[in-house]
């Protein structure tokens, strides 16, 4: 290991000074969270050439192993008690059945439309449960390709930033309260950025309603990935050790996550394991965006941005049919 890291130690550089600078560069403003800032790094540096065979090792690292640390890590931020706070027992249904439809129903369209099982069910993630990382947690157990990968998380940053624009703009005309129009955000945008900054275009009523919300929609890619991973490991074959069937990175993330709930830490102590965790993630963004070539996405052509859309307008609708719901019962 010593002599890895001493043969890459400038790649390693490379990302470590990338996701510090991304985190400070996001830290400026509210609109744009730093895996964003980094991912979008990866992507320019990739495509401008800066970044060669020297780096690709400590990309990798980056994109696998910090990768599944993190997403583990992403346990402490979710505590199962936080999401009774959003009122009543048939709030809290609305927001798991569509959550589960919508990530059923986004993999159904997908493959109407000819994409391709992986990149179906990492757009499905992104769009229904919490953006970009809800793709990195999902894309180990996708087998999706870089190029599916970059398209799926370029979907979520292009129609997440549509909805900023979008959502505010039909609530001024269809006469929502803030409360509703903050349901509306935190269940239909995607990343946890783009639900901060649509929501506070109305009022800290609908932002708190928002971030609410959207914390339910987190709290399931726990029960999702682990239904995913049985599925997986189920379809592969009917044998095998049962302990392994659940990757060690989702292992990590329950567990972090009770031990969130259980309230174990000191508050400091899950501050610094959020800064941990947020370091480890925005290098994974960058490990991911640098994997990502223009020349190989334009082979997919525009497809995906077919389905994205059509993905996109299906969870406005369900979305308002749940604020409806919501407001009705």
């Amino acid at each position: 290991m010593v002599r890895w890291v001493q043969s890459n130690a400038l790649g390693l550089l490379a990302v470590v000074l990338v996701g510090f600078l991304s985190i400070i560069l996001a830290s400026m403003t509210s609109y744009v969270s730093s895996p964003i800032v980094a991912l979008l790094s990866g992507v320019v540096f990739s495509n401008a050439g800066l970044v060669g065979s020297w780096a690709e090792p400590a990309l990798k690292f980056a994109a696998g192993t910090l990768l599944k640390v993190g997403i583990a890590l992403l346990g402490f931020r979710l505590a199962f008690s936080e999401i009774s706070e959003i009122g009543s027992y048939v709030g809290i249904g609305i927001v798991i059945c569509l959550v589960v439809i919508m990530f059923w129903g986004i993999q159904k369209i997908g493959g109407f439309l000819g994409s391709s099982s992986s990149l179906a069910l990492l757009v499905a993630s992104g769009f229904s449960i919490c953006g970009l990382s809800a793709i990195a947690a999902m894309k180990p157990l996708s087998g999706a390709d870089d190029e599916e990968v970059g398209y799926s998380l370029g979907l979520v940053i292009l129609f997440g930033s549509l909805s900023v624009v979008v959502l505010p703009l039909i609530q001024l005309f269809s006469g929502l309260g803030s409360s509703d129009f903050g349901w509306w955000v935190g269940l239909a945008v995607h990343d946890t950025g783009q639900v901060v900054a649509t929501a506070s275009i109305d009022s800290d009523a609908a932002l708190d309603s928002a971030v609410l919300v959207k914390m339910a929609r987190v709290l399931m890619l726990a029960p999702i990935l682990v239904g995913v991973s049985l599925f997986k490991k189920a379809k592969v074959s009917h044998h095998g050790s049962r302990f392994r069937t659940i990757p060690m990175f989702i292992v990590g993330f329950l567990i972090a996550a009770t031990l969130r709930s259980l309230d174990v830490f000191s508050d400091r102590t899950f501050e610094a394991i959020g800064d941990v965790r947020s370091f480890l993630i925005t290098s994974a963004m960058f490990g991911l965006g640098a994997g990502v070539r223009f020349r190989a996405l334009s082979n997919l052509g525009r497809q995906p941005l077919i389905f994205g859309f059509v993905s996109w307008v299906v969870i406005l609708g369900f979305s308002g049919l749940g604020v409806l719901l919501n407001a009705q019962l």
